[in-house]
């Protein structure tokens, strides 16, 4: 079936971002705003694991908002309600500090441009584990501003998370499509190349670093070693073949 719609991974695919300094700082806002009367360590050990349980939730009927604010609410103590609305004025104020920490990639904003003018949906497939507002202020430091989108996910629209394939399936259920006319584009290959290929979409892999050609150089990646993404390259790489209407990738 021919393409219709391209779903992209947004850090490190979309934006170029420094995610050692940027958590380092997020959490330490973060903290010091309304966690301070725990130990930091704890605050950033706690708050990481989490975050991983919202990450594979299999919760059909519980978007992940509520999953992470139900979590947060046992471990600190503190009720659902206000820890929302404290994350909402977080994301309001202080989080946009973040921003030195992120930039558009290279090619980023003219391949998603192509996108729109070859007539394909494009969605945004990040792990949704932060609020809209959050996703929605790093799309727009990431320059995609402008554009319009078939649909954004975050933790206040999905229930499933990356890797979980059943995150694909929900995305694909939200928006109508079907598995064979879409193909997600991303720098994990857990998250964006394994779990999409098991059910049946198409996959473009942009490695960060040169030496992660071998995509198995990861110990824990060699039991998917008979995994490979559909194509692999650049952003730049991308953009042409988006210009083809994807005819080498049938």
């Amino acid at each position: 079936m021919t393409i219709t719609t391209i779903l992209f991974d947004m850090d490190s695919t979309l934006n170029s971002i420094d995610e050692i300094e940027f958590s380092r700082k997020y959490f330490k806002m973060l903290h010091e705003r309304f966690f301070s009367e725990f130990e930091l360590q704890f605050f950033y050990d706690s708050l990481t694991n989490i975050t991983k349980n919202v990450m594979l939730s299999r919760s059909p009927r519980e978007l992940a908002i509520k999953t992470f604010m139900k979590e947060m609410a046992k471990c600190y103590k503190k009720p659902q309600k206000k820890l929302y609305e404290d994350f909402k004025e977080f994301y309001a104020t202080d989080y946009n500090q973040l921003e030195e920490f992120v930039r558009p990639a290279e090619g980023a904003q003219e391949l998603v441009q192509t996108c729109f003018n070859k007539g394909y949906d494009v969605i945004i497939a990040t792990t949704p584990v932060f609020t809209e507002d959050a996703i929605m202020r790093r799309l727009k430091w990431s320059g995609m501003a402008e554009f319009t989108f078939e649909l954004v996910t975050h933790a206040e629209n999905m229930h499933f998370s990356k890797p979980l394939e059943e995150y694909y399936t929900e995305i694909l259920k939200k928006t109508k499509k079907k598995y064979s006319e879409c193909i997600m584009v991303g720098n994990e290959f857990m998250g964006d190349i394994v779990s999409p290929t098991r059910i049946g979409l198409k996959t473009f892999y942009i490695p960060l670093r040169p030496e992660n050609e071998d995509l198995f150089v990861s110990p824990e990646l060699k039991r998917f070693s008979k995994i490979k993404p559909t194509y692999q390259g650049t952003l730049t790489d991308l953009t042409e073949i988006v210009k083809s209407g994807f005819l080498n990738l049938d």
